[in-house]
């Protein structure tokens, strides 16, 4: 009966283990990762969950040694330099990105260490030139950094309650864009926009 429960304890820790994902947001068209480097990962704080999302679109063709390319694929072939506490996992599952198509990577658990984590997310991309595939581009993003805090206290409940204005999503935009902030304050709200010579 023991080691019946036990085994049952098991599949289910591995099979809830396994489902934990994000949903690829298909309202991203423009090729790129979200959240850019500008706006880059949320705080941790020690013994809290920690759960963000890196979003993902694929180019579809590029341009390999000065000759067009075709993308086949994107595949995450690891994220290093995590909190410890910290796992990552695709959707995809397989970490195999297809061109065209986006994707995403969950970064989520407890963190058990106070500190400052660069991040790597690790990829190689295939693709093919006229027709032949290529030698695959090994590459890495390594501008995330995730600052894990000891406590919450004080220090960590003011940086929740700063006015805070986010990158617009989707960057660059053509007909929309999500604009988010955070306010210490209720109330109404007005945004300006300004061109580049200063015009509202």
């Amino acid at each position: 009966y023991r080691l019946l429960l036990v085994l049952f304890v098991g599949i289910v820790a591995f099979v809830e283990k396994g489902t934990a994902q994000c949903t690829p947001d298909i309202t991203i068209t423009t090729p790129g990762i979200y959240p850019d480097s500008a706006t880059g990962l949320p705080d941790g704080t020690v013994n809290q969950g920690y759960s963000e999302v890196i979003q993902a679109r694929v180019l579809t063709d590029t341009t390999y040694n000065g000759f067009p390319a075709v993308i086949n694929n994107i595949t995450i072939t690891g994220v290093t330099g995590l909190p410890p506490g910290l796992t990552y996992a695709c959707n995809p599952a397989t970490c195999i990105f297809p061109g065209g198509s986006n994707g995403c990577i969950l970064l989520s658990g407890t963190p058990t260490v106070a500190g400052a984590y660069n991040i790597n997310v690790d990829l190689t991309i295939n693709g093919s030139i006229f027709g032949v595939p290529a030698p695959p581009v090994a590459q890495s993003i390594d501008y995330y950094v995730i600052n894990i805090n000891s406590t919450t206290g004080l220090a960590g409940s003011m940086s929740s309650v700063k006015f805070d204005l986010l990158q617009n999503n989707p960057n660059p935009a053509s007909s929309y864009t999500d604009i988010s902030f955070t306010s210490p304050i209720g109330g109404d709200f007005t945004l300006k926009m300004y061109n580049m010579i200063g015009k509202e």
